[in-house]
């Protein structure tokens, strides 16, 4: 399902520190947001979600970097 939905909805993924930043069309990022929170990744904390943007943030044993690579590939972006 979060392969599914990252795949449809995310056209860029970036990173800083422990911060994924996910960019979504408008009106989307809520439903990457949820997906996200319902997957129980354990490299995700938590998610917060505006109209277009989607900020993740990363556990610090894990990491932006190594978290946004992984995001990345499920999105089909890598």
């Amino acid at each position: 399902h979060l392969r599914r939905v990252l795949g449809d909805w995310v056209v860029d993924v970036a990173h800083s520190g422990p911060l994924v930043v996910l960019r979504t069309p408008p009106g989307s990022a809520h439903v990457v947001g949820s997906a996200l929170d319902r997957s129980s990744l354990p490299e995700v904390l938590g998610t917060v979600a505006g109209d277009d943007t989607l900020i993740v943030v990363a556990d610090e044993d894990v990491g932006g970097s190594s978290l946004a690579d992984q995001l990345r590939e499920l999105a089909g972006l890598a």
